[in-house]
């Protein structure tokens, strides 16, 4: 169930979004320095991204994974699953 919650200026409480395996993430280059979206479930899987631009292949390690999921956590997103 998904409702409304209605948050005031004073309100003490932390808001958090949970993003689907759909949602796209931009990527940097390492070769290039152009972003390149990424759907949060192939992050997830650990496989391999290209570059959209100059198609260079890399892996998305599980350091960069703990480290995207750090970042947005405190951000107040996390992941589904």
């Amino acid at each position: 169930m998904t409702q409304a919650l209605r948050v005031s200026e004073e309100s003490e409480t932390d808001v958090s979004t949970i993003l689907s395996a759909r949602v796209l993430i931009p990527i940097s280059c390492d070769r290039c320095n152009k972003e390149t979206d990424i759907s949060i479930q192939t992050l997830k899987e650990g496989g391999t991204i290209m570059c959209e631009h100059c198609y260079d292949v890399r892996p998305f390690s599980a350091i960069e994974q703990q480290t995207l999921r750090a970042v947005l956590a405190q951000i107040g997103f996390h992941f589904a699953g």
